[in-house]
């Protein structure tokens, strides 16, 4: 089996259905909670991939989160940064965030030509739904960062640093069930979100299985471009 090191930083933000979706590619989830005394590694050492998930820019951690980053980076550690995660893994490298007030809610990305070469992306829609949901949200990414998806307002959704780190500033790992705990959702957003959930599903779920695979080593077997 391959192992993912995952990182939650806030016991609600959780990997979600995710889980499954790796799982079903045979990929074992072994998770690190800081927020309940768990010390973050240095390294993603002994493990195949690196999954650090959102909430995390204003944690005491946040430096070891950040380091822990760039070691993957830097000994190419097939890495998926989500929501704040992946905004501290653009700022590792150069990146630039600042404070967002747009509304919580789904969200449609369009692929960038870069995306058609991505191992992860090439073979996604040219349109990816997502759930959009942070309260800070990139201006510019780094050098090293390839643009993979943003919105139609130009917000840098989706990116890759080098060769094989990904961050996606957005959800999909929860149900619309599991967002009307949050505030920041309501019932009409959640209503949409409902409405779009099974094209998220048919999206991620082969994303997400395609990083398993990349982490088990099938790089030169995947398809990099659109179907």
């Amino acid at each position: 089996m391959t192992t993912a090191l995952v990182i939650e930083n806030d016991p609600k933000l959780g990997i979600g259905r995710a889980a499954g979706w790796l799982a079903e590619a045979g990929m074992e989830l072994d998770v690190v909670r800081p927020h309940a005394g768990d010390a973050v590694p240095r390294t993603p050492g002994g493990h195949e991939a690196l999954i650090a998930l959102g909430g995390t820019r204003s944690r005491e951690w946040a430096e070891e989160l950040t380091g822990l980053l760039e070691c993957a980076v830097a000994d190419s550690t097939p890495t998926l940064a989500l929501c704040s995660a992946a905004q501290m893994l653009a700022a590792a490298f150069g990146g630039s965030v600042e404070p967002s007030d747009d509304p919580a809610g789904p969200r449609m990305l369009a692929k960038r030509d870069a995306a058609g070469q991505d191992l992860l992306f090439g073979p996604a829609p040219m349109t990816i739904d997502v759930i959009s949901w942070s309260a800070n949200r990139l201006v510019s990414l780094p050098e090293e960062a390839t643009l993979l998806a943003a919105s139609p307002y130009g917000a840098l959704e989706v990116f890759r640093v080098r060769a094989a780190a990904w961050g996606v500033q957005s959800h999909f790992e929860f149900t619309a069930d599991q967002l009307a705990g949050f505030s920041a959702f309501d019932e009409a957003a959640l209503a949409k979100v409902a409405d779009v959930d099974e094209h998220i599903v048919e999206t991620w779920r082969p994303i997400l299985q395609r990083f398993a695979r990349v982490a088990a080593g099938e790089r030169r077997a995947l398809p990099v471009v659109d179907a």
